[in-house]
């Protein structure tokens, strides 16, 4: 008992019988709190609310009807409270609420006050003294802040001159119709150790540039291989601006699509779309193209781990992997040559488009030439469409024109995509039909999915014919599919049919993976498989694998065992450490032994001097010559200021330069007798600088086309604790060019004023303080807005040079009268910030 009457302030404590009274801290929904609130407490630490008070405080009483009859309590609320709009009748027997009656009052218990009124949650913090109550419903001024602030984004937008859309990618400042752009100069060579061998002409490496600038008011990007190909590699001039959602592309691009069609991805020429990688999927098997810089590190996960990657050779990655289950997720990361990720994005790799809202359409268009094939004819196309004819259904028709060395495939793919909403349970399917119109070849595809209590069914169907069925395979194929997820563990079991020509093939599958940790994940793979041609054969498979990965550091160890004709155990084990911003090395090991005697061990080493030099040691057992030593130089020259420190990566990242000042005036302007400073931190991400004697940075390697904000740092000089860099918006750069800033510190001033109410009740005065704000606008529009202390002092900070006029927002349901209504500061300009009082106003009378 001692403890408990420490344990409460005795200011506010006067004894009653058994409770006394208390304040606390009460805060109610998302915008409502009341300091030194009273309540009634007890010895045991419990907190009593009196319920008639809080519906006041709240101003549920105004939209609600409290009586309390025969032992019962009976609450209505009205339907306006809730997003229903369904109204609430709530009767619960007061002997079943901890409750307590003080002269008439009924007080509620804190949990009470949940069994009482619909709520989210009801939160006591001991520590502050504060009971959090978060409603299951809209307080009234919830209501009144919401069109407040609608109203304030109104007028914002008025006075925004920026365009409609949410992200302009023209920004008609900064795009020209020519400019120097940005020059990559690159140097490789696969073995160093054949140049010292007599006579070899062999192997002298190659040398490649690639350039990127600002063209005809679009993005050009050109890589020419000068040694030794003298290939043309790559050349694009794209308009990311000129239609919603989409690229317009003059030269190379990938060929958007999720199909069976074994044709080559790539095109040369004029293309509308959104990706920059293809998707072709068989049965289980999915094989993902894109582009990367040459000798980039590109990595795909399949559900969260790092299933394969390849250092770029060339310019493409093309992965293949084997489908676990339908559920599995495909995502891909590019690095560059020194392990700075450029990407990241997921890959669909189902059938078709997602599905499109009521209305709504989609559409992409690529016409050109392959640039791999050995016709330079302008004979390869893809158009595409696609509608949403109402929120749960989606039709797409594409046409493919388009020669894959000696087969053309000229197909109309027509797909639909239905959701049956009104199912117990969920239902999706999706159907594609391909027809040939350069023979009888047709295609069908069926997909089924559902979900049971977590458990994910799905269904597919595939049935082919003539030409088709030779690149698919088969003829007719069928799987069905069981999968869910328990915690850190999932499982499938799955059972397909292939049926080709008079082969037919049952496989029973099942899988089960366990996360042994956030880093550490092990899968477990059974299979059977029943071969019935001229005999009967039949096999089993199994796999257990266990992958670790945590940064740029991944290990993989797997055993496999099939009993085919020659059975075997097959072991292989993947050791990597990738190179990052942080480390100057990388390195790789992968051995792979099976029983028939075979053994491969492959030896990677890379070490990077700095960004531009790097020297790579390759080892393979298979390999005749078993050793390699390669290296690679590259540089990338601004060639608009190409005598300035370049750390770029990539000529199509941007660069930025300005000059830190103290700007006396806020005018965003480096003006005659404005100071520049010396010696400030500016950075971007990991590219950082200081500020010269002149004041002035430069900053290089900014990735375009993503919203970037200066970072500044003043620990090594002497500053004024009023300046401050005027707030800005996130800065977006387009590629290959620069940007000029004037970055100025501004004095902040601050204002200090106070609300005076009259001779009223605590309860008013205490209420009044919580429903009200200052609203501040700075040159006519809105600026910030505040709310007062409980005695109504208040201070707006941060204030540049300006005009400020400051309004009370009072958004109780009581009328108020002020002797002033609002006060006009004007905010001088200087070398410090200033400090300006006086603004008080005075509310002389308070109405219900």
């Amino acid at each position: 008992m001692i403890s408990s009457l420490l344990f409460f302030n005795p200011t506010f404590a006067v004894a009653q019988n058994e409770y006394f009274d208390n304040m606390i801290t009460l805060k109610v929904g998302r915008y409502l709190e009341q300091d030194f609130y009273e309540v009634k407490s007890d010895f045991d630490g419990g907190i009593y609310i009196d319920i008639r008070d809080f519906l006041a405080l709240t101003e549920l009483n105004q939209y609600s009807r409290l009586s309390i009859e025969a032992g019962n309590i009976n609450l209505f609320m009205a339907g306006s409270l809730f997003n229903d709009t369904n109204e609430r009748h709530i009767q619960k027997a007061l002997k079943n609420l901890k409750s307590i009656t003080i002269d008439d009052r009924v007080y509620l218990d804190k949990q009470a006050i949940s069994e009482l009124f619909p709520l989210k949650k009801v939160n006591w913090l001991a520590e502050s003294y504060t009971l959090e109550i978060l409603p299951d419903f809209n307080l009234p001024l919830d209501y009144r802040v919401a069109a407040q602030r609608r109203k304030w984004e109104i007028e914002e937008n008025k006075n925004n001159q920026q365009s409609a859309r949410l992200t302009d990618l023209f920004m008609r400042e900064d795009r020209m119709a020519v400019n120097l752009g940005m020059l990559k100069l690159r140097y490789d060579i696969d073995d160093i150790t054949n140049n010292f061998e007599n006579g070899s002409e062999n192997n002298k490496g190659d040398v490649e540039i690639e350039y990127s600038s600002q063209l005809l008011y679009g993005d050009l990007n050109i890589r020419q291989n000068l040694y030794a190909t003298g290939e043309l590699e790559y050349i694009s001039l794209k308009y990311p601006y000129l239609l919603k959602d989409k690229t317009v592309a003059l030269g190379d691009n990938f060929i958007q699509g999720n199909d069976i069609l074994g044709y080559d991805s790539k095109i040369r020429g004029i293309s509308v779309s959104e990706n920059g990688y293809t998707v072709n999927r068989s049965g289980r098997d999915v094989t993902i193209r894109g582009e990367a810089p040459k000798n980039a590190m590109v990595e795909i996960y399949q559900n969260g781990k790092v299933a394969d990657y390849q250092r770029i050779e060339r310019s493409e990655y093309e992965f293949t992997l084997k489908m676990r289950s339908n559920n599995d997720e495909f995502r891909i990361k590019v690095y560059d040559r020194n392990g700075v990720l450029l990407e990241e994005r997921s890959v669909n790799v189902m059938q078709g488009r997602g599905f499109l809202t009521r209305g709504k359409w989609d559409y992409n268009f690529f016409y050109g030439q392959n640039p791999q094939g050995d016709s330079n004819a302008w004979d390869d196309r893809k158009y595409g469409i696609a509608y949403g004819l109402t929120n749960n259904l989606s039709y797409s028709l594409d046409y493919y024109d388009t020669r894959d060395e000696d087969t053309l495939y000229r197909y109309v793919k027509q797909q639909a995509g239905y959701r049956f909403s009104n199912l117990f349970i969920p239902l999706v399917t999706h159907l594609s039909y391909y027809d040939s119109l350069a023979d009888r070849s047709e295609g069908y595809i069926s997909e089924w999915e559902s979900e049971i209590f977590s458990h994910k069914l799905s269904y597919r169907y595939e049935n082919y014919s003539h030409l088709l069925a030779e690149d698919e395979s088969k003829d007719l194929y069928q799987e069905a599919e069981i999968s869910g997820d328990y915690g850190r563990s999932d499982y499938f079991f799955r059972f397909s049919n292939k049926n080709y020509r008079d082969r037919t093939q049952n496989k029973y599958d099942t899988g089960l993976s366990y996360d042994i940790s956030n880093s550490i994940r092990m899968d477990l793979d059974l299979g059977r498989s029943v071969i019935k041609e001229a005999d009967r054969q039949a096999n089993y498979t199994g796999k257990i694998a266990v992958n670790y990965a945590r940064n740029d550091f991944t290990y993989n160890v797997e055993a496999a065992y099939n009993d085919g004709r020659h059975a075997r155990w097959r072991y292989s084990a993947r050791l990597r450490k990738r190179l990052s911003r942080n480390n100057k090395y990388s390195y790789n090991i992968e051995v792979n032994y099976n029983t028939n005697d075979l053994f491969n061990l492959t030896i990677g080493f890379e070490y990077k001097f700095d960004v531009f030099l790097k020297i790579d040691y390759d080892y393979k057992s298979e390999r005749d010559d078993i050793h390699r030593v390669g290296a690679s130089y590259e540089t990338v020259l601004n060639m608009k200021k190409p005598f300035m420190p370049n750390n770029a990566r990539n000529p199509d990242n941007s660069y930025l330069e300005g000059i830190v000042f103290i700007d006396k005036n806020g005018n965003g302007k480096k003006e005659r007798g404005e100071e520049p400073l010396a010696g400030v931190g500016v950075s971007i991400g990991q590219s950082q600088v200081k500020t010269t004697q002149e004041g002035t940075f430069y900053l290089s390697d900014i990735s375009p086309y993503r919203s970037h904000k200066l970072v500044y740092d003043y620990s090594d000089i002497m500053l004024d604790p009023t300046l401050r860099v005027n707030a800005t918006q996130g800065m977006v750069l387009i590629p290959a060019s620069g940007k000029k800033i004037a970055v100025g510190l501004v004095p902040l001033s601050l204002i200090m004023g106070s609300i005076s109410l009259p001779g009223t009740d605590t309860k008013i005065s205490k209420k009044f303080f919580s429903y009200v704000e200052i609203v501040v606008t700075k040159d006519g529009t809105y600026y910030k807005n505040i709310k007062p202390e409980y005695d109504g002092f208040f201070v707006v900070q941060d204030l540049t040079p300006g005009e400020y006029s400051l309004t009370i927002n009072h958004l109780g349901s009581e009328n108020i009268k002020l002797q002033k209504e609002f006060f006009d500061v004007r905010v001088l300009s200087g070398e410090t910030g200033g400090f300006y009082e006086g603004v008080d106003f005075v509310v002389s009378e308070i109405k219900k």
